[in-house]
This record gives structure tokens, sequence and C-alpha cells, in this order.
């Protein structure tokens, strides 16, 4: 009896090593846990931030406050944008609740994309999944996210590269961070492949200048709290801003105008200056350099004001 007690405890001491070893050199899924982790953190993190990014997914991939913060050290900085994120009072309220109104500098940078002041943006839902999703499950995700990560599951393709030491020949990486940013890189890349997807969305939902002027009258509110809000419109390919603009019914000069007019400050961005890897959305390097410009557009502002 003895013995066989002492074998069990060897099998499970064994197992416990194979089982850590396996999970550390196979290649994980972030698109899982991580994944899961991140936005239930983006949602529920309790910190407080003196400058909060909004957008959408665009925004979310494409401004890094890595980059803000090195050019901006007196802030601590927060993406919280979403995939399909309206600019609406549901999810200003949720910024006002995010914002540290402590201290001098506070700031608010709107990607102002079609998309965001359209329709089909207005319930924001993957916002709402996530302020609603149980607290049992918001725990697991934000606490036990990174290590479930270890046996996120893999696909037999996955580790048969991995045994060869072969490249996958497509692929998609999202790296994902606690202060709201996706890191993404894709391969092949594709700059026409998100335009299907823009053409279909155009036949039902275009911009809603009724969103604009709630927008608006959100920047004064802002403002008047002593919060200097930066505006600026997320930069993609050539062909997606013209389907923006024509089917769209995206007047970039008129909202440009409305939200100076509302105290807020817009950033020209020249979207031939960055390359997408689908159309619409920037890879990390590309993410970084827009990042970096912004910051800097910014400090700009805030070193000639009076």
């Amino acid at each position: 009896m003895e013995k066989f007690k002492h074998n069990i405890w060897i099998t499970l001491l064994l197992s416990i090593i194979l089982i850590g070893i396996f999970g550390y050199i196979l290649p994980k899924n972030p698109d899982k846990y991580l994944k899961d982790r991140f936005w239930s953190f983006k949602v529920h993190n309790s910190r407080k931030y003196n400058f909060i990014i909004l957008g959408d997914s665009r925004t979310y991939r494409g401004i890094s406050p890595y980059e803000i913060e090195n050019i901006l050290p007196e802030f601590s900085v927060f993406n919280f944008a979403f995939s399909n994120g309206g600019l609406n009072p549901m999810i200003y309220k949720a910024t006002d609740a995010k914002l540290n109104e402590m201290g001098e500098h506070k700031i608010i940078l709107l990607g102002v994309s079609e998309l965001t002041i359209n329709d089909l943006s207005l319930p924001n839902e993957q916002y709402i999944q996530e302020l609603t999703r149980a607290k049992e499950e918001i725990f697991e995700r934000i606490y036990f996210g990174e290590y479930l990560n270890y046996f996120s599951p893999v696909t037999p393709i996955m580790i048969k590269n991995l045994i060869k030491g072969e490249k996958m020949k497509s692929n998609y990486i999202s790296i994902y961070h606690d202060n709201g940013w996706v890191e993404s890189e894709k391969f092949p890349q594709d700059t026409m492949e998100a335009m299907p997807y823009y053409e279909k969305d155009f036949t039902i939902h275009s911009t809603n200048y009724q969103l604009v002027n709630q927008l608006c009258e959100q920047i004064r509110t802002w403002e008047s709290k002593g919060i200097k809000v930066f505006a600026f419109r997320p930069p993609a390919s050539i062909p997606l801003v013209a389907l923006e603009d024509s089917a769209g019914n995206y007047n970039e000069h008129l909202i440009k105008q409305k939200i100076e007019l509302s105290g807020g400050h817009w950033i020209d961005i020249d979207p031939t200056s960055y390359n997408t890897y689908d159309g619409s959305h920037l890879s990390k390097g590309e993410a970084r350099k827009l990042s970096k410009y912004i910051a800097n557009e910014v400090k700009i502002f805030l070193n000639n004001k009076p």
C-alpha cells in the first residue's frame, strides 16, 4: 500500500512537470485567454488616468499609450477604444468615470473615424457585453487569464510548424497590453481586404451628424471642466478614405470645423503617410509612428497655449 501511494505521488509530480514543460514550449493562442483578459481588464480595472483615448478598432490598434507617455511623461495614458466603438453619451459617461480629475493636466483624444459616428456603432455592443459580464467570469479572466494562456488550445498545424521550425505562410498576430493597446501584425498584407465590409455597411449606415453635434456638446462640457480635447481621423487606405467620404458621407472638413468651434483641437493626419495591413488598421510599427506624431502635436499645443 505504501509503495502504491509512493508511485501515485511520483506519477503526479511527473505529470505536473510534463504539463509545465509542454505549457512552456508549445505555441500559445493569445486570441483565447489573453484576449478575454484584455477586454475585461479594459472595462473593469479601477485605475484612473489623465489621458484617455476613445474610438474604434482603428484607434485601439493604432494608438500606443507607450509612445505618448514617452513624449508626455506627465500623463498616464489609457486606450479606451473598442471594436465598433461609438462616440456617444454611453461611452462619454464611462470615460468620465475613468478620468483622474485631480491635477492640472487632463486630456481626451478622439479617433473620429466614420464608424464611430454612425448608427451601426451606436449600441457600443462590445463595451456593454464586457460591462454586463458575470462577476465571477470577470474575476477569472482578469486574475487567471495569463496562467490559463499556458494551456491555450493550439492546432496540429502550429505544433507541426514548431517541430519542423517552419513559419506560418499567413498569420494575424495580436499582442494585448494592459494600457488598452493591441499591437498588431498581419501577413501577407492586403490593403483591399476591408473594402467589402465597409461597402456593405455603407448601404445601410452613413455618418450621423446628430452624433457629431452630440460629440461637440460633450467637448464643450469637457473643455468647461479644464479637460483638453484633441481629435483626429485615423488613417486608412486611400480607396477606403474615398469610400467613407462618398458612400459614408464623412465630411472631414465639416467635422473638423464643428469640433474646433466647440473648443476641441483637430490634428490633421495625412493617410498617405501610413500603411495599413488590411486597408483599415495599422501594424505595430505604423501605430507607434502615428502615436509619436500625435503626442508631439499635443506637446506643441500645450507648450504654446496661453
